[in-house]
């Protein structure tokens, strides 16, 4: 009771709560009870469920980010390697409209290099 007193009053309350919920159940006659652990049961089985896909749905939007960022991470490298193909093809000095044709790139691209 010394340990009660020294808690505070939100604590104090709640503690109680759960004694008042746990005397409750303990009361239940049997069919009562019955009925209660029935309904308690569905209720932590639809909690797993629901966690469950929960995680599901977690692991499947990670899976999707992986391969659009894979997707994202190829474009780029490649216009990455051409960019690099392009200074090398400015270099050795061939022309614009040349280089263009071979990479795709724009003039202005190639100016800019």
């Amino acid at each position: 009771m010394d340990i009660l007193e020294r808690m505070p009053w939100m604590a104090q309350n709640a503690v109680f709560k759960r004694l008042s919920e746990i005397a409750e159940v303990a009361s239940l006659n049997k069919d009562e009870r019955r009925k209660y652990d029935e309904s308690l049961r569905a209720y932590r089985d639809t909690i797993a469920v629901m966690n469950g896909q929960f995680q599901q749905g977690e692991q499947k939007g990670r899976v999707e980010g992986r391969a659009e960022g894979r997707a994202e991470g190829n474009i780029e490298g490649r216009t990455e390697e051409r960019f690099d193909i392009a200074r090398k093809m400015k270099q050795k000095g061939m022309a614009a409209e040349v280089i263009a044709d071979i990479t795709s790139l724009t003039a202005k691209e190639i100016e800019e290099l």
